[in-house]
């Protein structure tokens, strides 16, 4: 076994057959693409990359999988799996939460963008884990798993298995997908109460030097369960009735991260000039779709080009040497329909004081997901189901969290920026817009 120490975790340890994923190029390069983008600019201890976040995710997956099944025995006397397919489960959950962030662009979700129509991050990392160096770690995996148990193919560990489980769009095409396993599985990497999440909450608030993010990890683990209906149908990612005030903080960091971090002012234009400037970089200013050529970029050759360009694109000048704009208007939080024609009257009134048109920026164009709490519903598996005690069937966070009730209605925040120069002048418009003197 081999350990990282983690700032968040403490001591993270991978057998000798992961190290070689953690070892191959493609993983290194993830020591060079920041997880937050251009968040170093305005919280500038943002450093940290997505090489611990992978680490991290795949610790906690281990520990949220193994704390689920255990809670599910203590409930219902009996095991969810067999030992064998519990280790099975245990280790593909591991190299799936290894190898989920592989596809990163240069800056994380910032320069997104870039990629052709219909691509995202996640298809590279399909790539990445089927076609280089990686596919056959994993194969290696397999083979060991497979020889210590003394097991037949059936129990392969494969990179097309890993992709089946969690990327693949509609994976119940495929025969090979087993439900309600699979599902189940995917649940941790993927929902209201993921392993993703409970990383990068933590790490982006300890490297941001914010409280926002923070929650009660392990008592948040601890709390995890199964539930599993009478028919077999269903299998979800539960949480006991003693783990809902943890759960509440989970959310409310998610939220309070999104709208003071992951969406900061500075921040979102920082990450478009960003973008503007990638695009400057790049042959037809598009991400290159073959794999190889794809891992050659990272944050550092991205700001060397940038700085290259400096001197003859304004765009590259200005992210140099950080000129950036001023946030002049912003509406609410939960803004709705009458927000949505406020703002495009202030925009038009700024347009025609300025002589420019302003800049604008909406939540709904951030590439991080935003959240939303949504009720548990059994057939989509959307939402978190909350064992109470009480009934045989669970209830959602939102039925018995009055916290959290308000948090259903999508964020929805709008922006618009103006030259520094023009700050005073456009926040005075504003106001003297929105106090009926206009």
């Amino acid at each position: 076994m081999y350990q990282f120490r983690d700032p968040i975790h403490g001591f993270i340890e991978l057998s000798d057959l992961e190290l070689k994923i953690v070892d191959a190029p493609a993983f290194q390069r993830l020591r060079n693409i920041k997880q937050l983008a251009t968040t170093y600019l305005v919280y500038h201890g943002a450093e940290h990359t997505r090489f611990g976040h992978s680490l991290g995710v795949m610790h906690l997956v281990t520990r949220a999988f193994a704390s689920a099944l255990e809670n599910y025995k203590k409930a219902n006397k009996k095991d969810l799996f067999d030992p064998v397919k519990t280790a099975w489960y245990a280790q593909i959950l591991r190299l799936i939460a290894l190898v989920h962030d592989l596809g990163h662009a240069p800056f994380s979700h910032a320069s997104e963008v870039l990629f052709d129509d219909g691509t995202e991050h996640e298809d590279f990392t399909r790539k990445i884990i089927c076609e280089s160096e990686i596919a056959q770690y994993i194969g290696e995996i397999g083979v060991a798993f497979r020889k210590k148990h003394g097991l037949g193919s059936e129990y392969d560990i494969s990179p097309e298995l890993l992709w089946l489980i969690y990327g693949e769009r509609n994976p119940e095409l495929d025969a090979r997908y087993v439900l309600p396993d699979y599902k189940f599985l995917k649940s941790f990497m993927d929902g209201e109460l993921d392993c993703d999440k409970m990383d990068y909450l933590l790490r982006d608030s300890y490297y941001c030097g914010v409280n926002y993010g923070k929650y009660d990890l392990s008592r948040l683990t601890a709390s995890l369960s199964v539930y599993r209906d009478e028919r077999d149908r269903v299998m979800r990612l539960a949480v006991e009735r003693g783990g809902l005030h943890a759960f509440e903080e989970f959310v409310i960091a998610r939220y309070f991260m999104f709208i003071q971090v992951y969406f900061h002012k500075t921040r979102r234009y920082l990450d478009k000039l960003l973008a503007e400037n990638i695009s400057e970089i790049l042959p037809g200013s598009k991400y290159p779709a073959e794999i190889a050529e794809y891992l050659q970029w990272d944050d550092g050759k991205i700001l060397a080009k940038i700085e290259e360009n400096a001197a003859r694109f304004p765009p590259a000048e200005r992210f140099v040497n950080r000129r950036v704009k001023s946030c002049a208007y912003e509406t609410i939080v939960h803004s709705g329909r009458s927000d949505d024609a406020l703002f495009d009257i202030v925009r038009r009134a700024l347009q025609d004081a300025l002589g420019y048109a302003p800049e604008c920026d909406a939540a709904n164009k951030l590439a991080h997901k935003i959240p939303v709490l949504e009720p548990y519903d059994m057939d989509s598996g959307r939402g978190v189901p909350v064992f109470t005690g009480h009934f045989g069937k669970p209830s959602d966070i939102s039925t018995e969290s009055v916290l959290l009730q308000s948090m259903i209605k999508p964020i929805n925040i709008k922006r618009i920026y103006v030259e520094k120069a023009d700050a005073d002048r456009a926040r005075q418009i504003v106001k003297n817009l929105l106090d009926g003197k206009e």
